[in-house]
């Protein structure tokens, strides 16, 4: 799992913006940011929220949670192919009976 002090890496990366800039944004400290970078101290929730806004991510993101950078929780990955061709059929059978269940007015969850 990823750090914040990595995750506000790649937030200030992808936004193309300073440590500076981000305290102006946000309000916090410069040299509060700095620690945070540096792994050197853990921000308290309000400093996050603040940071998450300025840099327009989701705080869990920035915390190193299992979600995407909008907080959108990510899909797990099925590996089929480990699975016998018998366990596959009846796999492929209950997600066609769970589609089957929803109804046709639901399909996008």
């Amino acid at each position: 799992m990823e750090e914040l002090k990595d995750r506000l890496k790649i937030a200030l990366e992808t936004r193309r913006m300073t440590a500076a800039e981000l305290a102006r944004q946000s309000g916090v400290d410069k040299g509060a940011i700095s620690h945070y970078l540096k792994g050197e101290f853990v921000p308290k929730s309000e400093a996050v929220g603040k940071m998450a806004r300025a840099l327009d991510v989701s705080p869990a993101w920035l915390l190193g949670f299992d979600v995407n950078m909008k907080g959108e929780v990510l899909q797990p990955k099925i590996e089929l192919y480990k699975l016998n061709a018998e366990n596959q059929t009846r796999l492929m059978a209950y997600y066609q009976a769970l589609l089957d269940t929803q109804g046709e007015d639901h399909g996008d969850g």
